[in-house]
């Protein structure tokens, strides 16, 4: 059961907001503190992938052409008269080579403040919640929309998305995005994409694609660290959650696997970055194979939440990180984003 103390440094679950409101959650949507000081400048460039450099210069050539424009970023693209003229940048590589980094640095350094950076998750959720003609004009009031980990999963999601896609820069908004499929092979493997061809065709017109190379620096690190010394594995967790000490005024919070799963279904996958923001350190207690595809999505965006927001993760697991997951699930139309979960968790714990 969950730890219960007076302890002003302990998490209130109480004090999480039980309503969902665009206003609130539009004031989140930057760059998460694991990036708010990312430049092109200390992007590290692997030599070994020449993509690399290359990316930085067509990224910066991007942002000179936005703050450049004489006359302000509407006649900027303006300038776009064509339905398929390229409007956006999608910079397409494996996990662990920088590209949110690199997503970060445009948003940091195009000078305007009709900007927004979210998920692809978030997006869908934010379709989901506000409908996507509303979304779609909400968010055309802005001139940048910066997009992390685009990928198509299921037919709906599709919809939605490209739906999204074609109303915002048909008003001129500009869109970057990351992703770890090629624009025209999105989709591939998870559903039939036939009759989403010619949607996919038309959006991947709109965008420069940007290819970038390299190995997943996460692994690096992984591989640089003995195992014994994964916070994945903590041995008397009690202990460990007793005597952390917070450098912040952020909380910590302990759960056993049941609660945390409870924590997870119990609120709108949106509030997890309100559960982040405020927390130091999550410490869970005897977590193993999920086998639930819905819980298992769930927990792999409060990850990336916990990941954005530099939380530390304890835990006194049944078993690796790389056994998280069923097999199964690495072959279903979300492989993906469980790989990035597993690469961020062995980065959070070492």
């Amino acid at each position: 059961m969950s730890q219960s103390t007076s302890d002003d440094t302990v998490l209130s679950l109480s004090d999480l907001r039980t309503d969902i409101r665009f206003e609130h959650l539009r004031a989140h949507l930057v760059p998460p503190p694991r990036f708010e000081q990312a430049t092109l400048e200390n992007y590290i460039v692997d030599e070994e992938f020449p993509s690399q450099a290359r990316a930085k210069e067509d990224l910066q050539a991007f942002i000179n052409a936005l703050n450049q424009s004489q006359n302000g970023l509407r006649k900027f693209f303006g300038a776009f008269s064509k339905k398929d003229a390229q409007i956006g940048l999608y910079l397409d590589g494996v996990f662990g080579i920088g590209k949110t980094h690199l997503l970060a640095s445009v948003f940091h350094a195009v000078e305007t403040s009709k900007k927004l950076y979210l998920s692809f998750t978030e997006l869908v959720y934010f379709i989901g919640l506000l409908g996507l003609e509303k979304c779609a004009a909400e968010l055309s009031a802005y001139r940048l929309i910066c997009i992390d980990e685009f990928e198509l999963d299921d037919p709906g999601n599709t919809t939605m998305s490209l739906g999204f896609l074609s109303r915002v820069m048909e008003s001129n908004v500009a869109i970057v995005a990351t992703s770890n499929t090629p624009p025209l092979r999105l989709g591939e493997g998870r559903f039939d994409v036939r009759n989403f061809q010619r949607e996919i065709g038309e959006m991947a017109k709109r965008f420069k694609t940007v290819q970038i190379d390299g190995k997943d620096y996460r692994q690096k690190l992984a591989h640089a660290k003995s195992a014994h010394t994964s916070s994945w594995t903590t041995p008397n967790l009690n202990s460990a959650y007793a005597q952390f000490q917070a450098t912040t005024a952020r909380k910590k919070l302990y759960l056993e696997e049941a609660e945390l799963f409870s924590l997870l279904r119990r609120y709108h996958p949106m509030h997890y970055f309100e559960l982040a923001e405020n927390l130091s350190a999550v410490f869970i207690e005897g977590i193993g194979q999920i086998h639930d595809q819905f819980d298992a999505l769930r927990f792999v965006y409060f990850i990336d939440k916990l990941y954005d927001d530099n939380v530390q993760v304890f835990a006194s697991a049944r078993i690796a990180i790389e056994q998280l997951f069923p097999e199964s699930f690495y072959h279903s139309a979300y492989a993906k984003k469980y790989w990035r979960c597993i690469s961020r968790l062995k980065e959070m714990c070492g």
